[in-house]
């Protein structure tokens, strides 16, 4: 157990804490249950995880589309009443239920002294795999979104942090990332949310435009080498798999526009094959594909996306 950061609200230490110890699979069944309760009475996320099931599958049937819907609300249900744990348990406690795939294409990367984007999504457990690779002894770095209950916000910031991971908030700007980088740190950045208006480029995600962060972009035409990492529940328990895979950077133009899309789209590219594989561990609740919901134009053309 890692000492407790006194930031953290006594409160949260001792709910927590006692949510841990709770064994697992009690812990799933009432993660199963919220997941089914979520998907009856949030009509709003149902439906948007619907329409986005039927972007991607539209050539599975109706009722097969509800059943991918119906696990995936329960897998999120298992990940959130999984979280107490991640959070408390040890570094030892926590390898022990992850099988690592491929860690030699992310420490050949690292041997070439320049950083990594760690490329990542919402995927089966979001919070343990955004510990995993300082757990695995690899210096890192991530973007924190603070969250909106204070208290909840500074337990989280603890527990994501405590195994040695820098967390910097989206309002610092991007300074740190230099020395990040020329530090040879991972940088672990999502690329399957939604970017607001000015923030993203569009490039296909799962086949269809998205606004997309192109924060990896400059620095990966300039030779810092992108990674994908994916935690992929084995069976219906507490137990993964973690995948890494290389994404060589596309050929490059003269035109720097050009290249943050050519850049984006082969990063976002790489996830097609682990999220289809596996689509009830995705969070498909998120409106992802939201750039194009709102534009006629791009609505128009979004089926057509390579």
């Amino acid at each position: 157990m890692s000492k407790s950061n006194p930031q953290a609200p006594l409160w949260t230490r001792l709910l927590f804490g006692a949510l841990a110890k709770v064994p697992m699979p009690i812990m799933h069944v009432f993660g199963d249950a919220l997941g089914v309760l979520y998907y009856r009475l949030d009509k709003r996320h149902r439906a948007i995880t619907l329409r986005n099931i039927a972007r991607v599958f539209p050539e599975k049937p109706k009722k097969e589309r509800k059943k991918l819907a119906k696990q995936t609300f329960k897998q999120m249900g298992r990940t959130l009443m999984e979280i107490p744990y991640v959070f408390s348990a040890s570094r030892e406690d926590l390898l022990a239920h992850v099988e690592i795939e491929n860690k030699d294409v992310l420490t050949d990367a690292l041997a070439q002294q320049k950083g990594v984007f760690l490329l990542a999504s919402h995927f089966s457990n979001w919070e343990l795999m955004g510990l995993m690779p300082a757990m695995m002894g690899y210096q890192t770095s991530m973007i924190y979104r603070q969250l909106n209950q204070k208290p909840l916000d500074a337990y989280t910031l603890v527990s994501r942090s405590r195994f040695g991971t820098h967390l910097y908030s989206r309002n610092t700007g991007v300074r740190w990332l230099l020395k990040a980088l020329k530090n040879n740190h991972c940088i672990v950045s999502a690329l399957d949310q939604h970017m607001g208006a000015g923030n993203g480029i569009k490039v296909p995600f799962l086949g269809h435009i998205a606004s997309t962060s192109h924060l990896p972009a400059p620095f990966v035409a300039k030779g810092v080498p992108m990674i994908g990492m994916a935690l992929v529940r084995q069976g219906k328990g507490f137990d993964f798999k973690l995948k890494f895979w290389d994404v060589p950077c596309p050929e490059l133009t003269d035109d720097k526009a050009t290249n943050e899309i050519l850049i984006m789209t082969a990063a976002c590219k790489s996830f097609d094959d682990v999220i289809k594989s596996n689509p009830e561990q995705w969070l498909w609740m998120h409106r992802r594909w939201r750039a194009v919901e709102t534009d006629e134009n791009m609505t128009q053309i979004v089926h057509g996306a390579p």
